[in-house]
């Protein structure tokens, strides 16, 4: 057993690659991949690639794609190499569609085109999902031109592989297929990502507190990786497996202009040292029969007075730049409405204006995240200095055990629009990558802030 799943008290080991767990990860577009694939409407596009590096997680996409399929369809997954041929492919196909297979080629494609013309008749269709793609021979390619034909419309292909599939896609397929076809990148993940990433390993490993690397682990985890999943769980595993001793928190996104703390730890340590001496010298030599100090003090009641705090989890507007000190319209702005008064100790914690424009779109839209972070100031921060759109702001939901803050763009009623947001965000932020979400997975993570009454 390594040493940190001991040390950390997980549940398992979250870097083991050979364990197939729930963990796919959203970010770096895969999210967006899942949805598009899935919600494929345009008959004229039957054959999506996706194109990533190795290790980039082309196989947890491809299960992914499988357990996130509608009931009307039928997911079928097979993993190919270079020693799989056109009648094992078929023959796998189709015994996973629960039909007997015939020894034949041509037998078998009759077989699988009568099932086909049956689920297009009750409304249903076949998603072949095959990872590896890449090592797909040539009659195995002519295969997938023949399950691209006219006949076969109830039947969907996604085709995982590395950069070599393309290729192969670009001068195998014949142009009237080439049309039927939609290419997408995998890309790596960015410095923010890479946090979000390894914070979701441990947290499903039962571990939910503080990245536990210190600064220059976590710099090399960024350099080495490259922003591929695969080398982040090597280069993290062995990180938390070493005998190096955390000296702070990892931080992951830090703003360039962000000022490192002026004081050194060991020197805060003498002082509060110092501090503890003086306190006790004082109660040492303190007299205790002094006239003075039997007397009860004689303090008018009316001086004495509570004074209330604001809770901590009342949130404060935004700070905009000096040269627009009031947005004309703050509850478009994402800003918080500052004329509410705090909720006292005792209350749950209040919606924000735009957390409460959120839970009022509809769930079938959409919308654009920007990024998450655990600090609620540096996400203000962001976003005073950040050219968003009209409707703009963030919400509250809660990561491990501690609270998660999302800054979103935008609330959109259809997939394409949300698309158009997205490209002009990603050329705001060089760094990041925003990525759309359902608008009702957002309902279920503003309910996770323990704002709306749930235990």
């Amino acid at each position: 057993m390594k040493s940190y799943i001991q040390k950390l008290r997980l549940k398992h080991d979250p870097f083991d690659e050979e364990i197939q767990r729930d963990d796919f990860f959203g970010g770096g577009n895969r999210d967006n991949l899942v949805h598009q694939v899935l919600d494929r409407e345009r008959d004229d596009i039957s054959l999506d690639a996706i194109i990533g590096s190795p290790g980039s997680g082309k196989t947890r996409l491809a299960c992914r794609l499988c357990e996130r399929a509608r009931s009307h369809v039928r997911p079928v997954l097979i993993s190919v190499d270079l020693f799989t041929t056109a009648q094992r492919l078929l023959y796998d196909l189709l015994r996973d569609l629960e039909l007997d297979p015939p020894g034949d080629l041509t037998r078998g494609l009759e077989s699988l085109s009568e099932y086909a013309i049956e689920q297009t008749r009750s409304g249903k269709s076949i998603l072949l999902v095959m990872d590896n793609a890449h090592e797909l021979g040539s009659d195995c390619m002519k295969l997938v031109e023949r399950l691209l034909a006219n006949r076969w419309s109830a039947i969907h292909l996604a085709l995982l592989g590395e950069e070599q599939l393309e290729v192969m896609l670009r001068t195998r397929l014949r142009e009237r297929y080439r049309a039927k076809l939609a290419l997408h990148d995998l890309p790596a993940l960015n410095r923010v990502e890479i946090a979000d990433y390894i914070h979701l390993k441990l947290a499903r490993a039962g571990y939910g507190r503080k990245l536990p690397l210190s600064s220059q682990a976590g710099l090399d985890v960024l350099q080495q990786s490259e922003g591929i999943p695969a080398k982040i769980n090597v280069l993290t595993a062995a990180l938390l497996n070493s005998d190096e001793v955390p000296a702070v928190g990892l931080i992951f996104g830090r703003r360039r202009n962000a000022k490192p703390p002026t004081e050194r730890p060991e020197i805060r340590y003498l002082w509060q040292a110092f501090a503890l001496s003086l306190a006790l010298a004082v109660v040492a030599f303190w007299p205790i029969d002094a006239p003075e100090s039997s007397a009860s003090p004689q303090v008018p009641r009316s001086e004495i007075q509570r004074i209330s705090l604001p809770a901590t989890s009342a949130r404060a507007p935004v700070a905009l730049p000096a040269a627009d000190p009031a947005p004309a319209n703050p509850a478009a702005a994402g800003l918080v409405d500052s004329t509410n008064p705090p909720p006292a100790e005792d209350e749950s914690p209040i919606l924000s204006r735009f957390e409460q424009m959120l839970l009022d779109a509809p769930p079938d839209n959409f919308t654009v995240q920007i990024l998450g972070s655990t600090s609620e100031e540096g996400v203000r921060e962001f976003i005073a200095a950040s050219s968003l759109g009209e409707i703009h702001g963030y919400y509250e939901t809660r990561r491990g055990r501690g609270p998660w803050f999302v800054v979103v763009d935008g609330i959109y009623p259809d997939w394409e629009t949300a698309r158009h947001a997205q490209t002009r965000l990603a050329g705001s932020f060089d760094d990041l990558d925003p990525w759309i979400r359902r608008i009702s997975n957002v309902h279920s993570e503003i309910s996770r802030a323990g704002k709306l009454g749930d235990p």
